[in-house]
């Protein structure tokens, strides 16, 4: 099956960190592409980042050849006590990707946390430690 183009051009799975400003806290992360029939629609994919954090769904919002938004969530988030939400926004060069991000409780307008981000494409088989 063909992904129309800015699904292809995020196609695979990606392995990175986000870096959480105002600590320099980096958290490590990887998106695995979601295979379901549904999600080549939807450009879903999934989310990993910590261990106590299960695999949370990432949905793209925009896409275009190298740019992005995505939606990553609601999930519980241990360190909130709360569900959240992450928002990622970037670029896409190649076989990296990079931006910025933002979480917030799920329904409140505060952000919780901000940073940035980036990854390379990886191989299938990766996943978060």
């Amino acid at each position: 099956m063909r992904l129309p183009a800015p699904l292809g051009a995020l196609a695979g799975n990606w392995r990175g960190e986000m870096i959480i400003d105002g600590t320099g806290e980096r958290v490590p992360f990887t998106l695995l592409r979601d295979q379901s029939s549904d999600a080549a629609v939807a450009g879903r994919f999934l989310f990993f980042a910590t261990r106590d954090v299960p695999p949370t769904g990432m949905k793209l919002l925009e896409a275009a050849n190298s740019v992005f938004v995505a939606l990553v969530g609601p999930y519980y988030c241990p360190r909130e006590n709360a569900d959240v939400m992450t928002v990622f926004e970037g670029t896409r060069d190649g076989q990296r990707i990079e931006g910025s991000f933002y979480t917030r409780v799920q329904n409140w307008r505060n952000t919780l946390r901000s940073g940035q981000f980036s990854a390379t494409r990886a191989a299938s088989s990766t996943r978060a430690a």
